[in-house]
């Protein structure tokens, strides 16, 4: 009976270790995320590292599979260079549809794409080097409407230093956390469902971006 109990104990142990490994993102399992724009990326020493070109529009990496329209993203990034721009994109979809999304192979990494061609909601949250604050918007925008969600009044993020992020949307909320602090949060009563999730980087005056990534959790939520 004790060893029954022992077994079942070691079960549940085991089961709630690999539950919560099952929302961590490895810096190699994000490494094969797919990479657009003219740049490079490496993991090093258990961070992920991506680096634009210094002509290019801008990189970015896609997740390979989407996620559901509840969900949660966590992670710490370091900005190597003060003109990098940090950008997070949730349920990204192609237009009119839940989930699927085509990115042409050509597809160059700036941000045309993300405002014309794909359903998405766009978080800039290191944003001082295109001289504006942490924003969210919605794409695309409908009848020329102003794509802004949520816009925050001051940049709080530094170059050189790890910042904690959270970008999370549950039914029609979503929010933007910088250092455990929530700085956006918003409503979107006509809310896309599911997809992917990108991360982007942008430089700014001809001058490159790259950062470091680390500790990535992406949790799909229960509506509450």
């Amino acid at each position: 009976m004790r060893m029954k109990y022992l077994n079942l104990i070691a079960l549940l142990l085991t089961t709630t270790i690999l539950a919560g490994q099952g929302n961590n993102i490895t810096a190699e399992m994000l490494n094969e995320w797919t990479f657009y724009g003219e740049g490079s990326k490496k993991t090093q020493t258990g961070m992920f590292f991506m680096r634009e070109a210094n002509k290019s529009g801008g990189v970015a990496i896609v997740s390979p599979n989407p996620y559901g329209e509840n969900v949660v993203v966590k992670y710490e990034v370091m900005t190597l260079t003060p003109a990098t721009v940090c950008i997070a994109i949730l349920s990204a979809s192609n237009i009119g549809e839940d989930e699927k999304l085509s990115i042409p192979d050509d597809y160059d990494g700036s941000m045309k794409y993300w405002v014309d061609n794909a359903e998405n909601y766009f978080v800039a949250f290191r944003n001082g080097p295109h001289n504006r604050t942490p924003f969210i918007r919605k794409y695309p925008a409908e009848n020329g409407a102003d794509p802004a969600l949520a816009v925050h009044n001051k940049n709080l993020m530094h170059s050189g230093i790890f910042h904690k992020v959270e970008i999370g949307k549950e039914g029609e909320k979503i929010w933007l956390k910088i250092d455990g602090k929530t700085i956006l949060k918003t409503t979107d009563r006509e809310s896309y469902g599911g997809g992917h999730i990108a991360f982007r980087i942008r430089g700014t005056a001809g001058e490159y971006a790259s950062c470091l990534m680390r500790n990535l959790e992406i949790e799909e939520t229960e509506l509450k």
